[in-house]
C-alpha cells in the first residue's frame, strides 16, 4: 500500500512569481516542463495543473512541484488550493488504480498487460488525450481485460462509443487472445458524469 499523501507549501512572497510544493510521492522521474496543456498531453497531472487559471507553467520533478504566475497575476491563495486539491484527486485515483492492480498475474496475463497497453498508448490514446482523457490497463485475468478511462473519458458520455468501437475493435483486432473486455471505470465520479443521470 502506498504511504498516504503529505503536501507541504512552501511561505510564498506576494510578489513571488513562484510557488513551491513538496510532496512524499514522486510526481516526475525526470523534470517536466509545461506552459500549455499540449505540451502536457502525456502527463494526466500536468495537464490538470497547467489547466489551472491564473498558472503560467509547471515544472515537475522528483518530488516537487513548482507553480509559476505572472508577477502581476492572481492571488497565489486560490492557484495553491485548486493545485492541492488537484494533487490529491490524481494520487486518490492513481492509488484506487494500483489496489485493482494487486493480484498477482501470471507470465501469459502479464504478457498481454503490457502489450495491449503499449497498443492503447500508441493506437488510442493520442487521440483520447486531444480531449482530455486516457485509456489504461487495470488487470487481465485468464481471457478477460479490465480497462480504465480517466481524465476526460471518465463520465464523458461519449465512453461508451469510444470503449465499443476504439478499444474493443482496436483489441479485437490485434489481440485475439482477449474475450472479454471489462470497463473499471467508475464513470460516476467523474469530471463529466453523464452517467449520473
Amino acid at each position: 500500500m502506498n504511504e498516504e499523501l503529505n503536501i507541504q507549501i512552501e511561505p510564498w512572497e506576494s510578489d513571488s512569481d513562484t510557488c513551491v510544493m513538496r510532496l512524499n510521492r514522486v510526481v516526475a522521474q525526470s523534470p517536466e516542463y509545461y506552459s500549455t496543456a499540449e505540451e502536457a498531453e502525456e502527463s494526466p497531472l500536468g495537464r490538470k495543473l497547467v489547466a489551472i487559471e491564473g498558472l503560467e507553467a509547471v515544472l515537475m520533478q522528483d518530488r516537487v512541484i513548482t507553480l509559476l504566475k505572472p508577477l502581476d497575476g492572481s492571488d497565489w491563495q486560490p492557484l495553491v488550493d485548486r493545485a492541492t486539491e488537484l494533487v490529491q484527486k490524481h494520487f486518490e485515483e492513481f492509488d484506487r488504480i494500483v489496489s485493482e492492480r494487486s493480484r498477482e498475474m501470471n507470465e501469459d496475463e502479464k504478457g498481454l498487460f503490457i502489450e495491449i497497453q503499449n497498443l492503447l498508448n500508441s493506437d488510442l490514446n493520442p487521440m483520447v488525450a486531444a480531449h482530455g482523457g486516457f485509456i489504461e490497463v487495470v488487470d487481465v485475468k485468464d481471457q478477460d481485460l479490465f480497462i480504465h478511462m480517466g481524465g476526460g473519458c471518465q463520465g464523458c458520455g461519449m465512453a461508451a462509443v469510444t470503449l465499443r468501437q476504439g478499444v474493443e475493435t482496436l483489441i479485437r483486432q490485434k489481440v485475439p487472445a482477449i474475450r472479454h473486455i471489462h470497463d473499471s471505470t467508475d464513470h460516476k465520479a467523474g469530471e463529466n458524469p453523464y452517467y449520473a443521470n
